[in-house]
């Protein structure tokens, strides 16, 4: 009788011991899955995205050179949504003053070794969507409620300089930040009153 028991109260012991390295093993496994399959790791590969110099400057103060933008990013799915296996005539593009380099995000679904070619149409929706991305954060903080009193010229400049954006950008910044502003004009919405370094029209 004693030695039933015993036998019985070993094979349980295995049983929880083999349980528990299970479970281990399928955390294992699906943490590493979840890491390919949601872009936690980038490949070697870039792309090479035409954009303005501010937002290649922005980009690449934030997010390094090559840019590694955030697993699960809008920029990342929209990049992952347009690549294409690459032609066998396609030729090898190299990187141009006014375009930003990005690494191609990795997927078990679209390996980068081939999925590596972006068609025009393709390389003008990632724009946008870094474009969308920036123009978000420069609103944001631009049009805080606690700096309404301080001249647009020294919130525009300090902010470049937060940002990793070059002095002689600023025209350029000022101009894409006036014609937001200007679209919301032209819908009836004054997203400008109460700022000092603003006359505004009624």
């Amino acid at each position: 009788m004693c030695s039933c028991v015993q036998l019985s109260a070993s094979f349980w012991v295995y049983v929880c011991e083999y349980y528990f390295y299970l479970e281990n093993f399928v955390f294992i496994w699906g943490f590493l899955y979840l890491c390919t399959e949601n872009l936690l790791i980038m490949s070697d590969f870039t792309i090479f995205i035409k954009l303005p110099a501010y937002e290649i400057d922005w980009c690449e103060h934030h997010f390094g050179r090559p840019c590694q933008f955030p697993a699960q990013s809008n920029v990342n799915n929209v990049i992952r949504h347009f690549l294409r296996l690459r032609p066998a005539d396609a030729i090898p593009e190299e990187k141009k003053d006014d375009e930003l380099s990005i690494c191609i995000p990795f997927s078990q679904s679209k390996k980068p070794e081939s999925y590596n070619f972006l068609s025009r149409p393709g390389k003008l929706a990632i724009a946008e969507a870094i474009n969308d991305l920036f123009s978000m954060h420069m609103w944001e903080d631009l049009t805080s409620t606690a700096v309404r009193n301080v001249p647009v010229k020294y919130l525009i400049e300090d902010w470049m300089q937060k940002n990793g954006i070059k002095e002689d950008r600023y025209d350029n910044l000022k101009q894409k930040f006036t014609r937001i502003k200007d679209s919301y004009r032209e819908c009836g919405i004054n997203v400008s009153r109460g700022y000092k370094h603003e006359s505004v029209k009624k």
